[in-house]
């Protein structure tokens, strides 16, 4: 499709800047073909980078198809048996009708969640980032506390040293006293 729009595009932009030159058009025949396949494969990524987003909500809606089906089961089953021509009954009518609506009423509030996810993706993807931004932040901090605590006891045993030299040096005073 891109080639079928493409191709004529560059054909008549290029005819209109060489004049009506057939060698130059042919020699720009690469270009046109070149940028229809570069739009081609830019157009698909982007629709399967949408596609991928809308993953959960195909699955819904199949969800929603199937709970249609079931509903229009129940109809006909009732309706065979309105009309008495049939042996079919529903058995536990009250317990299916139940089991539809639980059902419907979860498919509705399925449908609601993709819809505020879909509208606030910009802030869940921001809310990762964050996350991330925080994971590292913590991490940094755990490095510098152990850097500190390191410092610590560097100084801790700095100050024990000193100590024990003092010591050391007044025993041996009182060493050369006696």
């Amino acid at each position: 499709m891109a080639l079928i729009l493409c191709l004529p595009v560059t054909l008549l932009l290029i005819r209109a800047v060489s004049g009506d030159s057939q060698q130059v058009v042919w020699a720009w025949m690469p270009i046109g073909i070149v940028g229809a396949i570069a739009l081609s494969i830019t157009w698909t990524l982007y629709r399967w980078r949408e596609g991928k987003r809308l993953i959960t909500l195909s699955h819904l809606l199949d969800e929603i198809d199937r709970f249609n089906e079931m509903v229009a089961a129940v109809e006909i089953l009732e309706e065979l048996s309105a009309a008495k021509s049939s042996r079919l009954n529903l058995e536990n009518r009250q317990e299916v009708i139940e089991a539809l609506h639980l059902t419907r009423e979860s498919l509705i509030c399925g449908l609601m969640t993709e819809k505020v996810m879909r509208r606030h993706q910009q802030f869940i993807a921001r809310r990762q980032e964050m996350f991330s931004s925080i994971e590292r932040n913590l991490a940094t901090l755990q490095m510098l506390q152990v850097s500190d605590e390191a410092n610590e006891y560097g100084r801790l045993l700095n100050e024990a040293i000193q100590i024990g030299t003092s010591v050391h040096a007044e025993f041996n005073q009182l060493q050369t006293l006696e």
